[in-house]
């Protein structure tokens, strides 16, 4: 009997703990789902929605215990998110094939849905992704604990914490050496999400001794972009262009830290765009 292809297969659409919303839906624009990293949730990307909505259909999910997605007992490392988001895309929105962008453990998983659902996937922007390392993380605490435990005391007083220098630098100077310059509205989503993410600390113990080791269709055009001045995952350490795909273009932006699309809204939907549309 012939083996049935990956393209053959099909996804069981059981219920998974990924949530989203959609924004700008046209039948005759692409999807573009957008995939958050640890401790955020799918508002992260309001900046970019109104540069993305004249060529897109827009997708930012929830990963779970994170923004609206409940955390049950689900497997939480990136191969099994891929997952959740596929069979979420189908089974909500009836979207079988999509571009996708994600940002640090978020670019992860979209490199994961390239390597694994090669026939859904249409393009991965990777934005300062997590798992390009040759040895995945030992320490069992995250390097973003600090500003997790900051967001939990400042959620209760939040305009008090925007005005106070010291407390923001504290929160944010290590994702973005613009903090200063961070609006209202993007302080407060983080914060919140980052205090009430469930899933913080297990979607952690699911990465660690993890990397990014999948291999990805060279029909897939895929873009890594990491700032010059990433201290989240620095260079070298956590930028091995050894472990990308091979035929993946590779842009360093500079002046820009770890979360690009808040130092760079419009330049991160360019990046997006010129990706998606480069083999039309």
């Amino acid at each position: 009997m012939q083996a049935m292809s990956h393209r053959d297969r099909e996804i069981p659409l059981l219920r998974m703990p990924v949530t989203s919303e959609v924004f700008a839906r046209k039948p005759e624009l692409p999807a573009l789902v957008l995939v958050h990293g640890l401790g955020s949730a799918g508002n992260i990307w309001k900046t970019l929605h109104a540069g993305l909505e004249e060529h897109f259909s827009i997708y930012p999910v929830d990963l779970p215990g994170h923004g609206s997605a409940p955390l049950h007992d689900e497997p939480l490392d990136p191969r099994s998110l891929a997952h959740s988001i596929v069979v979420a895309m189908e089974k909500d929105h009836g979207v079988r094939e999509f571009h996708v962008a994600g940002n640090s453990l978020g670019g992860w998983i979209a490199l994961e849905l390239a390597a694994q659902f090669p026939d859904r996937v249409k393009s991965v922007t990777a934005l300062a992704p997590a798992g390009l390392w040759h040895e995945g993380p030992t320490q069992k605490l995250p390097p973003s604990l600090l500003a997790r435990i900051l967001a939990k005391i400042s959620q209760y007083f939040l305009r008090l914490a925007y005005h106070l220098p010291p407390l923001k630098a504290l929160g944010y100077k290590k994702i973005t050496h613009l903090w200063r310059e961070l609006s209202f509205e993007s302080c407060k989503d983080s914060v919140i999400a980052m205090a009430r993410s469930v899933g913080y600390m297990p979607m952690w113990k699911a990465i660690r001794f993890q990397k990014f080791d999948s291999s990805i269709s060279e029909e897939i055009p895929v873009s890594i972009v990491f700032g010059d001045y990433d201290l989240t995952l620095p260079h070298p350490r956590a930028q091995e262009r050894a472990v990308a795909p091979r035929h993946s273009k590779w842009i360093v932006v500079d002046n820009c830290a770890h979360v690009i699309m808040w130092n760079y809204p419009a330049l991160t939907v360019d990046f997006i765009k010129r990706t998606a549309f480069s083999r039309a």
